[in-house]
């Protein structure tokens, strides 16, 4: 991934300065596809996924209309924000509780029909159940790397993790997934 261009940066000093809403669609339009892919790796669901993300875009609008701090990187602001509602997500999911087993089975079977309505490709669907298995910070830093295609770098700033840190932990992911990989042949 490369830093903001130059267009970024002016599409986020139009939304800053009147907020230019035109302007912020130009910046939805660069990024949605990226977040919703981030989004959807992590969740598993269309639905979830999809409503995530309006919220990242939401947040964003407002965190840079009303901060008056730089925005050095807003593709890792971005992904930040994705990053912290899903795991705001995950938290609220504990706290919910089912009335019953059969809620908690409807629930079940809501997934399910869901997986079986999603088309994708074979190697995808493994990968992604090899993913699921992972331990989150090694899901999100090979999704970060492989699929976002970020640099250390830049995983480093989004994690709030230094670069040594990101390197070890993109090598005992990817160890972790060649195992459960290979597990399965």
């Amino acid at each position: 991934m490369k830093k903001d261009s130059l267009k970024q940066k002016y599409l986020v000093y139009k939304v800053r300065q009147s907020k230019d809403a035109e302007a912020y669609g130009n910046l939805y339009d660069f990024y949605v596809e990226r977040i919703y892919r981030f989004i959807f790796f992590k969740v598993n669901s269309q639905e979830i996924a999809e409503d995530l993300t309006s919220e990242v875009f939401l947040k964003t609008w407002e965190y840079i209309n009303k901060t008056d701090k730089k925005i050095n990187n807003l593709n890792a602001l971005f992904y930040k924000v994705a990053r912290n509602s899903v795991i705001d997500h995950y938290r609220s999911k504990k706290i919910e509780s089912y009335d019953s087993d059969e809620d908690l089975m409807e629930k079940i079977e809501e997934k399910r029909n869901f997986a079986d309505e999603v088309e994708t490709k074979l190697e995808m669907e493994s990968l992604q159940k090899h993913l699921t298995k992972l331990k989150d910070i090694y899901r999100e830093v090979l999704i970060l790397r492989f699929v976002e295609e970020f640099s250390i770098s830049e995983i480093a700033e989004l994690m709030e993790k230094s670069s040594g840190n990101v390197r070890v932990l993109l090598h005992r992911a990817t160890e972790a997934l060649k195992n459960l990989a290979g597990e399965n042949q």
